[in-house]
């Protein structure tokens, strides 16, 4: 048997353990959502939020799907990393469109697109800081690039064309109906699973 000792060297590293120590922040936000929206059930929270946004917001198909719309956008503005945003409003995006038969598809799509489209607009959010951060490197990385010109994210964005014009089609389409479908107008094996 011989003893080894650790060598002040050697370290642990590389794109894989970067790129998992670098998610352990999402997953424990995604494991207190998660918590939060079991407690909020467990206490009744959940439902009461739910049966409030049946009775009066969400009273027709176009108001129900514009809740989803609208409900993401809230979610987002608070939560803009879209994973978490997507596990917290889910569950109420999945009872409201169960309630007026709202096609599986058409409500994931509605939750997700506009989970990705929101997350990279807000200043605070995730995809405008990190060009942000990026750019403060490059001050230090390069003589020429200085700091007026950098660029502050709220005024970028009113300039995330694509964010903005995937929220309003979604908008259009929940106000107009366009490509709506229900769970029984499609009767093939792909959307029988939903």
């Amino acid at each position: 048997f011989v003893e080894t000792v650790p060598r002040a060297d050697v370290a642990v590293g590389g794109s894989i353990y970067s790129g998992a120590s670098g998610f352990f922040p999402l997953i424990v936000l995604t494991l207190l959502l998660v918590a939060g929206v079991e407690v909020m059930r467990k206490g009744g929270g959940f439902d009461a939020v739910e049966d409030w946004l049946l009775r009066s917001v969400a009273t027709s198909v176009r108001r129900t799907e514009l809740t989803m719309v609208l409900g993401t956008a809230l979610v987002n503005a608070m939560v803009t990393i879209n994973t978490a945003a997507e596990i917290a409003i889910a569950p109420f995006v999945s009872t409201l469109g169960q309630r007026f038969n709202i096609n599986g598809y058409r409500r994931a799509n509605i939750l997700d697109a506009n989970t990705s489209a929101l997350g990279y607009i807000f200043p605070w959010g995730g995809g405008l800081l990190a060009g942000y951060s990026a750019m403060l490197g490059l001050t230090d990385q390069y003589e020429w690039f200085t700091e007026a010109m950098l660029v502050n994210p709220a005024s970028v964005a009113p300039f995330v064309f694509h964010g903005w014009f995937l929220v309003a089609v979604f908008v259009v389409a929940a106000w107009t109906g366009f490509g709506r479908e229900y769970v029984p107008d499609r009767l093939s094996e792909e959307v029988s699973r939903v």
